[in-house]
């Protein structure tokens, strides 16, 4: 073959020969490259139609543009030799690289991520790989990690006679099985077809041979080996393999595929959820001797005083603390608190007459949530993640993106949305978390998909009227709600557009952005979606859109007024691929009429080249009369106005990207004496149509 050209490629050198036919390194005259050329080895079972069922899946295969799969560039048949022209990858195969002693699990852990995001991609396209093994992966000298011969084994009936496996020659038929034996699911073996859960156990398989060098089913005969695999439990792999990485492989290596992670991206996301964890060994113990709380000497404190007003703001940097009085008009700074860490959920406590600060901290080292009860100058310091997913779950933490305080008669209870989308609860101040089975069991799970910003659950609603009802928003998975205090969940959509997805209205599967209740009527509640403004006003039974006369209704941020039941202000952008505010002009929308119609506040903000958005909880308001409304964009400007959204203000720029503001009034410390806020009026049940000038009300929580 060499100097021989087919199609437009020289072939120029030998390279390989695997089980679907002999590999050379060819160079493309006319683009002038580089390529990898593979002809298929000719076979009695590859007629003519096999040969053009071949054809027709390695063009299906070529048009899987990932930086994860070797590319395909070109297929064809010359004098009877079937070819296809490849890119040409430079690195080792992953079985050479494992052999023996498996690699460390920071390197699993990377690469199984890209053999998890190539399947992810081929399965969406409906292209199942049907022989996934470590001598398909290949490692780039960068890292990169190419998987070859997507879909082509299903055409070429590579057998289970091919690669490192052993003879199995005592099988009858052994043409209808196509595959490399130690990597054949179950299914595979008791002549079922081979889908996308088949892939999903080869790769557990394959991140078994990477992290410990050997294959999980073994035996001296392929019939051993079968056996091994119907029936036997691989052996556990222990430290240095972290606990998080040894549960994803269990589950793909379930027998039942029903049992298995459903979809690749599952997969990928339990895999960086282990990875930005940063576990690399045995989880240990706690260490007595370690601090329970980090005093920062190093970092400017806000100086809080009884009555003063927080802003407390999480960015992608950091926590601040911004300290004003009841003018609200000038702001001391504290911070930034967890340099460098992403802070994408915080809360201020103060039941029972405490004054904690919550913040979620995200880093390389993992996700921790941490707690200050002197306004920031220590924190909690946690030798374990107190929020970790059961072993049994095969998921590890990615992110806390909600921490929300739970009912004033409950002071010990707090509640905690994450990702991958869970409810985490507390009965006991934070001592120790509970995972909600009622949603993490919940069928729809394994089909709810992860949105851009992964597969998170960001909003808790507590109904103030029943104890027993709660909603919850998971994005993208849409509304659910429980009325037996989350025992059992429903999915609560009706009505909700689907714009990415076939159906437009499914029951599940609505990415939703933020849905907000006013506390003086809780049976109302507005949502805003990819694609779409609503309200309901029956508990979530039921959602019409309200979208009147606003520029987008796309969008993130939503929050309520918190004395007028009407009134609703959001922030929207231009669309989902140009996430900025729309035509460049930063403006606030405010319903006071429940989405009967919309207006612009925008008296103060810039108007020209506005290219900002607002992040769903990047946006509170106060209680104050009147009300003050603060939000964060993610160029790291904070704006605020202190009469309703009429006129607004730059309070600080500089920041990093704002992802969450909060407001809190002091009404008690020991850090010293200063000016007292009258007591709040009670929240009515109505309206209010005129204000009080002559008192200042104080913020609820």
């Amino acid at each position: 073959m060499i100097g021989q050209v087919l199609g437009h490629c020289r072939v120029v050198a030998k390279i390989g020969e695997g089980g679907m036919g002999v590999v050379y390194r060819a160079y493309d005259e006319v683009l002038h490259r580089d390529v990898a050329l593979k002809v298929v080895k000719k076979d009695a079972r590859l007629d003519t139609s096999s040969s053009q069922r071949l054809l027709h899946e390695a063009r299906a295969s070529s048009s899987l543009a990932h930086p994860n799969i070797c590319t395909i560039h070109e297929v064809g048949e010359n004098e009877g030799e079937l070819y296809i022209v490849m890119e040409l990858v430079e690195g080792k195969s992953l079985a050479a690289m494992c052999a023996a002693v498996g690699l460390a699990p920071e390197s699993v852990l990377r690469y199984g991520v890209q053999i998890a995001s190539a399947l992810a991609r081929a399965h969406d396209r409906g292209i199942v790989h049907r022989d996934l093994k470590t001598a398909n992966v290949v490692i780039s000298a960068d890292g990169l990690v190419k998987v070859l011969d997507f879909g082509l084994a299903k055409q070429v009936g590579s057998s289970i006679f091919e690669g490192p496996t052993r003879s199995f020659a005592s099988i009858e038929n052994t043409s209808s099985v196509i595959g490399t034996l130690p990597y054949m699911a179950p299914e595979i073996l008791r002549g079922d077809a081979a889908d996308y859960r088949s892939d999903l156990w080869a790769l557990g398989v394959v991140l078994y041979e990477a992290a410990s060098g050997r294959l999980p089913f073994g035996g001296r005969t392929g019939f051993e080996i079968s056996s091994a695999i119907m029936r036997e439990i691989p052996n556990p792999l222990g430290p240095p393999v972290p606990p998080g990485l040894w549960a994803i492989i269990q589950r793909c290596l379930t027998k039942e595929p029903i049992q298995r992670y459903q979809r690749a991206g599952e997969v990928q996301a339990a895999l960086e959820a282990v990875q930005s964890a940063g576990i690399v060994s045995a989880s240990p113990g706690p260490d007595p001797g370690a601090p329970r709380t980090t005093v920062l000497h190093s970092v400017r404190h806000a100086h809080v005083r009884k009555g003063d007003f927080l802003l407390l703001l999480g960015t992608t940097k950091g926590a601040f603390i911004l300290r004003s009085n009841a003018q609200r008009s000038r702001w001391e700074v504290g911070g930034p608190y967890f340099h460098g860490h992403s802070v994408y959920a915080m809360a201020f406590d103060n039941r029972g007459g405490q004054h904690r600060i919550w913040a979620s901290t995200a880093s390389y080292w993992g996700t921790l949530l941490r707690s200050s009860d002197d306004f920031g100058k220590s924190w909690t310091n946690p030798q374990q993640a107190p929020l970790r997913f059961p072993v049994d779950t095969g998921v590890s933490l990615k992110n806390i993106w909600q921490i929300t305080l739970g009912r004033p008669e409950e002071p010990d209870v707090l509640y905690c949305g994450v990702e991958p989308a869970a409810l985490f609860e507390t009965r006991d101040a934070g001592e120790t978390w509970s995972l909600v089975r009622g949603l993490f069991d919940h069928p729809h799970r394994p089909r709810w998909m992860p949105g851009n910003g992964g597969l998170a659950l960001h909003t808790i609603l507590l109904d103030p009227a029943d104890k027993q009802r709660m909603y919850v928003a998971i994005s993208a998975g849409g509304v659910y709600r429980t009325t037996d205090g989350g025992h059992t969940l429903t999915p609560q959509n009706h009505g909700i557009r689907a714009t990415t997805m076939p159906e437009k209205y499914p029951e599940f599967g609505q990415c939703v952005h933020k849905i907000v209740m006013h506390p003086a009527r809780p049976e109302r509640l507005f949502l805003q979606s990819h694609w779409g403004l609503y309200r309901s006003d029956n508990c979530a039974e039921n959602w019409f859109d309200i979208a009147n006369g606003v520029p987008s209704d796309f969008g993130f941020a939503m929050i309520t007024h918190p004395r007028n039941r009407d009134c609703v202000y959001i922030v929207p952008v231009e669309s989902d691929e140009f996430r900025c505010a729309c035509d460049g002009r930063l403006r606030v929308y405010r319903t006071r009429n429940a989405g009967v119609s919309w207006e612009p506040l925008f008296r103060g903000l810039p108007q020209k080249r506005a290219y900002e958005t607002v992040l769903r909880d990047a946006i509170t308001a106060d209680a104050f009369d009147p009300v003050g409304i603060y939000f964060g964009t993610r160029s790291g400007q904070l704006f605020g106005s202190r009469d309703e959204g009429r006129t607004w203000q730059k309070i600080l720029e500089g920041l990093p990207s704002v992802v969450c503001v909060r407001n809190a009034v002091v009404e008690d410390t020991s850090a010293g004496l200063g000016p007292t806020l009258p007591k709040p009026a009670p929240t009515p049940s109505h309206q209010t149509k005129s204000r009080s000038k002559s008192k200042t009300q104080r913020p609820k929580r």
